[in-house]
């Protein structure tokens, strides 16, 4: 049956039209792919060369076993961001004599072959062989590596866990997220140290074996948790449930009030809601919120150029991500929309009261950060009136220039279906133009007058909005029926 369901599964994907349209983009990934797998394997080879160069009075096994759960917090987190849930079409199968555990089982160990699996191979192995073996022997350092091994396995398993417990029950992946930022946070604010847990926690392996029945315990775990939670959700009667439910929830009639941009943003939040594409877009934004704990440090913090990169950067993020897509987010229904009695400027003005609320909530959660520097707290405010003023306006301009139809039933890690030439080209702008404006303030030595005067034409842009959104309207008019015929044929 599993050889059954593999040659299925290659015949659907080597028939698909997407698979012929993006053969291009996937010799390309291929090719990413062997790249980044020879520096990892470099990497494993070197790293033992490495650490003693970097820490020549620690034993290099100790040295490498302390940043191995700094490294599976980055794995967890790398997951969250890019991993796909593997998939399967149940209902075919359903109504056939084949076991719907074997169904169930299948669909999980899919999840096994994903990249992420595969890069600690590339790196332990090697290390592995260089060090590990040679000082505590063959038995301890393939003990190590089993509950390498395991606890990769369980990072993958606990991540396609709560990623589907995103959709029926958020609250627990919220208190799951949170739990590992406060685990970050701490060490970073020296409250705990992982380094040493982490050194410990492995330096116990290779001294007692035993342990790693440890993580093959918690595999064990983990992927009961994902067998039973398949298993519950595997009818047809009980997906039309959640369906139901999920529609239901979908209630935006307050915005009812505000005429018809209201109701238009209401139907860009159902949308978003009910796509896999525009929660996984959605998704990422959010997770670049926490990028403040990788650049506000003290060599970052003595200047101003990189802190208002990273405020323009995290302020803006959803826009960013979203609004290169507009209007192709209504690609399958934009005929029927260039039918109905909603103008251009209505359409886009739309957007524009979508992406405030949302930057002005993203500046919202990065207050704490001024607990680091209040300087963050101005060049945020700065960037913010900034994005909301000028960034905006480049975003709703470029967006016009991508007619690539999207298909929102896929994932938006690793996809690049509905991505152009426009998408890479309005980053330049975006980033770099604040830049621009604050660099001779810099140069001068009068850096606050350039975050001043960053923040100031973003607001006179705010405040001029009609005349800047009838730019983009008139670009749009000229480009609608293009737009139209892409989104047909793409």
């Amino acid at each position: 049956m599993l050889f059954t369901l593999l040659r299925q599964q290659w015949k659907e994907n080597k028939r698909s039209s997407v698979f012929q349209k993006n053969l291009g983009i996937n010799i390309f990934i291929g090719l990413l792919v062997l790249y980044f797998g020879a520096i990892f394997l470099s990497l494993g080879f070197l790293a033992d060369n490495l650490l003693a160069e970097f820490f020549p009075d620690q034993n290099v096994v100790t040295a490498f076993n302390s940043f191995l759960l700094f490294y599976f917090l980055t794995d967890l987190f790398t997951r969250f961001m890019l991993q796909e849930l593997p998939v399967l079409a149940i209902q075919p199968y359903l109504h056939l004599p084949v076991p719907k555990s074997k169904l169930i089982h299948f669909v999980l160990l899919k999840s096994v072959t994903s990249l992420f699996n595969f890069i600690v191979l590339l790196v332990f192995v090697p290390f592995m062989v260089e060090a590990v073996i040679p000082a505590h022997g063959a038995c301890m350092a393939a003990a190590w590596l089993g509950a390498l091994m395991g606890i990769t396995l369980v990072n993958n398993f606990l991540l396609l866990y709560f990623k589907r417990l995103l959709t029926s029950n958020p609250l627990y992946t919220l208190v799951f997220g949170l739990a590992i930022a406060s685990l970050m946070l701490l060490d970073y604010m020296g409250a705990i140290s992982l380094r040493i847990a982490s050194s410990e926690a492995f330096g116990a392996v290779l001294a007692q074996p035993w342990l790693v029945a440890v993580p093959v315990l918690l595999l064990v775990v983990v992927y009961t948790l994902n067998f039973r939670y398949l298993k519950g959700h595997l009818y047809p009667e009980e997906l039309a449930v959640h369906q139901t439910k999920n529609a239901s929830s979908s209630n935006f009639s307050f915005l009812d009030r505000f005429g018809i941009t209201g109701k238009l943003i209401a139907l860009e939040l159902k949308l978003i809601w009910r796509h896999k594409r525009t929660k996984s877009t959605v998704l990422l934004s959010s997770i670049f919120l926490l990028y403040g704990f990788l650049f506000y440090k003290d060599s970052y913090l003595d200047g101003f150029a990189m802190l208002l990169f990273v405020g323009v950067f995290t302020t803006g993020m959803f826009m960013f991500n979203y609004g290169q897509f507009i209007p192709a987010w209504q690609s399958a229904h934009f005929d029927a929309l260039l039918t109905k009695r909603i103008s251009p400027y209505q359409f886009y003005l739309a957007k524009f009261w979508l992406f405030i609320p949302v930057m002005g909530l993203a500046f919202l959660v990065t207050l704490p950060y001024g607990l680091i520097s209040y300087k963050i707290i101005l060049i945020n405010l700065a960037a913010l009136l900034f994005n909301m003023g000028i960034n905006v306006f480049i975003v709703f301009y470029f967006s016009v220039f991508n007619s690539k139809r999207l298909d929102l039933a896929k994932g938006a890690s690793f996809n690049w279906q509905g991505v152009g030439a426009s998408n890479f080209i309005q980053g330049i702008p975006l980033l770099l133009l604040p830049l621009l404006i604050y660099a001779p303030f810099g140069f001068l030595g009068i850096p606050y007058w350039g975050v001043f005067t960053i923040g100031a034409l973003g607001l006179v842009g705010f405040i001029f909005r009609k005349q800047l959104l009838l730019l983009t309207v008139k670009r749009f008019e000229e480009n609608k029926y293009k737009l139209a015929t892409g989104f047909r044929v793409s």
